[in-house]
């Protein structure tokens, strides 16, 4: 997951949740009502023990919610969520500051450019990639250079680039969905030297 996603999950569903007990209501309600501090103590240290024997798993959640309510704070400082108290429950709820930034993560989320990692395929055919892309579109179009060059493509022009490689459809699928498949031409090259046009 990219940096601010949790975040933006969490502004997003923030309001409905709510904070349960701590080991001292556990302790007590195990104990029962007038019980010794020895029983109480007792039942301190059984549950200590129990906590020391938790499973990989269970320790991994532990430091999943501690990781959760280290991002609570961290947002309840940067006075984007404020805090309320209901019938003994807390909950949740975005300032006015925390509107604005929801709206800038869900924004930045939208526009966000794909991974450039994609899976390489060598072909015994030669691919040619060319393409003009406005220069309103420049961050599209460094992100192609990037995943072309990770894709085994060499760079003849700036515009133009050539590889033994086999375009992957997950590629293919991310021009069409950044709208960038108007400006950029892929041509296969056979043996007899004759062009194919793949986009």
């Amino acid at each position: 997951m990219r940096k601010g996603d949790i975040s933006l999950k969490i502004l997003e569903f923030i309001g409905s949740l709510v904070i349960g007990a701590g080991d001292l209501l556990v302790t007590f309600l195990n104990a029962n009502y007038g019980a010794s501090f020895r029983k109480l103590e007792y039942e301190l240290s059984k549950r200590q023990k129990e906590r020391d024997r938790k499973s990989p798993q269970e320790e991994i959640q532990r430091e999943a919610k501690q990781k959760y309510y280290n991002l609570i704070y961290k947002l309840k400082r940067s006075g984007l969520i404020k805090e309320k108290t209901k019938e003994g429950n807390k909950f949740f709820s975005l300032t006015q500051k925390g509107k604005i930034k929801l709206s800038q993560l869900k924004k930045n989320s939208r526009e966000r450019l794909p991974e450039i990692i994609y899976q390489k395929a060598k072909s015994n055919k030669f691919t040619i990639v060319i393409f003009d892309i406005p220069e309103t579109e420049k961050r599209k179009r460094s992100w192609l250079r990037v995943a072309l060059g990770n894709l085994g493509f060499k760079m003849i022009q700036k515009s133009v680039w050539l590889g033994k490689v086999k375009i992957p459809k997950r590629f293919l699928d991310n021009l069409f969905q950044f709208k960038l498949v108007d400006f950029v031409e892929i041509f296969e090259i056979s043996k007899t030297g004759s062009l194919k046009q793949i986009t």
